[in-house]
């Protein structure tokens, strides 16, 4: 419903003191609720009529919020009362211990949960709830494509450079080695012993790329294990194990299972000598 405008406002100017505050009727007018972006079809607002300050009303800005909430629902960017509840009743949780799960309070879930709610849910207990619900349902959480989606349904659009690396089931990653040399000049030296260590100290590691580009980890061998490794510096997937192949500049192809899960660094080859500038591709794959 409009706030009645008659006595709105209609005051002198506590900002120039020189002229009257008078009631403004805006339509489309942007602002923001809590912080997140947001178009008023008919704003209420006081504009001075001598220095055009601008004025707002309490009643008014309360109006705007509901109007925020209630736009939020009609797009589905909250859980359903009856989604909450199917969703705590389908994991056989009271809800204390729901609430507990998700870290809210039981008087907060009981408000969430009723038809006729006073309020959503917070945003961050809301996005954690759809994620739980993903699970529940066996689908495999894209945590960040997620909350991206999400993010858009409050009118905020963000752009992540750096795309994780895909968690499908039947993803395939292909891994490309590239030697990263410097280019800066050798130190002048007359001896060729120390001269021939500073060329090796000057090339860089062999870093593993995906096919957009972005690095995965190092190439290194093992001298000690006569072992090719892979450090690993960036994003994997959170699988267990995966089935491996490596392609050779021979063309030579070696298959192997390797064990992924948290580590920081994969065995590739063992008793091999095979080195970091021999490797063309790594083609891993998860495990059915």
């Amino acid at each position: 419903m409009m706030t009645e405008t008659a006595m709105l406002f209609e005051y002198p100017c506590p900002e120039c003191g020189n002229g009257v505050v008078h009631t403004t009727r805006i339509r489309n007018y942007k602002t923001k609720i809590k912080g997140y972006p947001f178009v008023v079809d008919e704003a209420l607002i006081g504009v001075c009529d001598h220095c055009q300050a601008k004025h707002f009303a309490p009643e008014e800005t309360e109006r705007w919020e509901e109007l925020f909430f209630q736009s939020l629902e009609s797009r589905k960017a909250f859980l359903t009362p009856q989604e909450i509840t199917e969703m705590r009743t389908a994991l056989e949780l009271s809800m204390e211990d729901f609430a507990r799960l998700i870290g809210a309070t039981r008087q907060s879930l009981s408000t969430w949960e009723k038809t006729e709610r006073a309020s959503p849910p917070s945003r961050t207990a809301d996005l954690l709830m759809k994620l739980v619900r993903q699970a529940l349902h066996g689908e495999t959480v894209d945590v960040v494509s997620v909350l991206l989606e999400e993010a858009k349904k409050w009118g905020i659009v963000i752009q992540i450079r750096g795309t994780p690396v895909p968690a499908a089931q039947n993803a395939v990653i292909v891994l490309r080695p590239k030697s990263k040399r410097l280019h800066t000049p050798l130190p002048q030296t007359r001896d060729r012993t120390l001269a021939a260590e500073a060329a090796v100290a000057e090339e860089a590691p062999y870093v593993v790329e995906t096919a957009d580009g972005r690095p995965l980890g190092v190439l290194r061998y093992d001298y000690e294990q006569a072992a090719l490794m892979l450090d690993i510096t960036g994003p994997m997937p959170p699988w267990d194990t995966a089935s491996m192949e490596i392609e050779t500049q021979g063309g030579q192809r070696f298959t192997r299972q390797v064990l992924l899960g948290q580590k920081h660094c994969v065995l590739l080859l063992e008793n091999s000598t095979l080195r970091e500038k021999d490797i063309v591709q790594i083609t891993l794959k998860v495990q059915p």
